[in-house]
């Protein structure tokens, strides 16, 4: 008898427990309900910027290296992964161009030179499929390194709503992200990005600064004379003429008319500083490991957000590349680009996990 009123007892207790710890509401772990990752993809052999000669034999080398090497971005590129109680699923995605046949024209048809460069070429959001194929073998090659940043609720929300804004099908049928440069950078309006600078500019969203994105930059001056096709009277540019220029244009001169202000995030330099800063312990952050790949894990939580603060700011100086980009497109979706109130169509469907994504 006594047995079975212990027996009782603990039923009872255990009920109780079992209710009172269900009744209460989540907890949620510090940093967990918002996560943003940078995946970061170098070259399969290092860029050489030193000068227009190097800059050309250095890619052309990659390029013979990307002709027989599946599932590879020929010059680098930087994913984003956002899981967030924000969203059924977590966001996995990049920018990149729709195909290499456009590139090939513009270098041997139009023989543009270094204006490919910067050159407005049709681009896409990569789907999470074929972005998730890519993050695998970049991993299984040892060339692939990873920043995951803790964010808060508004640094997530904000993210979220600059990609719904970044992909929707507006007017005139175009999105702000069906084009694509290297000399675009996607927070200023009417410019475009190349899939590095659209992923990283995702960072001051959550008023993330923790990092020192000015060592993953390339900034160069290129000489005019070495920019050709419609960006530059349909001028031609041989291959020669850039083989034979051993330094970029340096002076003064006039912007546009005598050289190119070019700046772009480079995927290796990024790479090359991760790597170095996981052999450097450090109080800003913990060295991690995702299945294999090591990276930096960053607590951004207490990040300060002003969600209402405007989401693009204006485009003060337009280069060359931008120019010619603005008479590409139509006029319909340069007028929406000026308005950030637009309504947002929601995210994509395809440019989420839709199996178990990597941790």
């Amino acid at each position: 008898m006594i047995k079975d009123k212990k027996k009782i007892l603990f039923v009872l207790l255990y009920l109780f427990l079992s209710f009172s710890v269900g009744s209460q509401p989540a907890v949620p772990t510090h940093g967990q309900e918002h996560e943003l990752t940078l995946y970061i993809m170098p070259t399969l052999e290092p860029l050489d910027w030193t000068s227009p000669k190097s800059i050309y034999t250095s890619t052309f080398h990659c390029y013979l290296k990307n002709i027989t090497t599946k599932d590879n971005y020929l010059l680098g590129h930087v994913a984003i992964k956002l899981k967030s109680s924000l969203l059924d699923k977590p966001l996995l995605t990049t920018q990149t161009s729709s195909g290499m046949q456009e590139k090939l024209d513009l270098i041997f048809k139009q023989k543009i030179g270094l204006g490919i460069l910067g050159a407005p070429i049709t681009g896409r959001m990569e789907p999470s499929t074929e972005l998730s194929r890519k993050l695998k073998v970049y991993s299984e090659r040892n060339k692939l390194t990873f920043i995951r940043y803790n964010i808060n609720e508004k640094a997530a929300r904000r993210i979220i709503e600059f990609v719904e804004q970044y992909t929707q099908v507006r007017d005139s049928s175009f999105a702000t992200c069906n084009y694509y440069g290297g000399s675009f950078l996607p927070l200023q309006k009417k410019k475009r990005a190349r899939g590095s600078s659209f992923c990283v500019v995702v960072v001051p969203l959550g008023r993330i600064e923790t990092t020192k994105p000015r060592k993953w930059i390339v900034e160069v001056k290129i000489p005019m004379k070495l920019i050709g096709g419609s960006l530059n009277n349909n001028k031609k540019i041989k291959i020669n003429e850039i083989k034979k220029t051993n330094q970029w244009y340096e002076g003064r001169g006039v912007a546009n008319v005598d050289y190119v202000n070019y700046k772009v995030y480079d995927p290796s330099l990024m790479f090359d500083w991760v790597l170095n800063m996981t052999r450097q312990p450090s109080s800003h952050y913990r060295v991690i490991s995702d299945e294999g790949t090591k990276g930096l894990l960053i607590d951004a939580t207490a990040a300060v957000v002003d969600e209402n603060e405007p989401m693009f700011s204006p485009n003060k100086e337009a280069d060359l590349f931008v120019t010619h980009y603005l008479q590409k497109i139509p006029r319909q979706l340069q007028t929406n680009e000026g308005q950030d109130t637009t309504q947002s169509s929601g995210i994509p469907e395809h440019l989420f996990l839709q199996y178990p994504p990597r941790n």
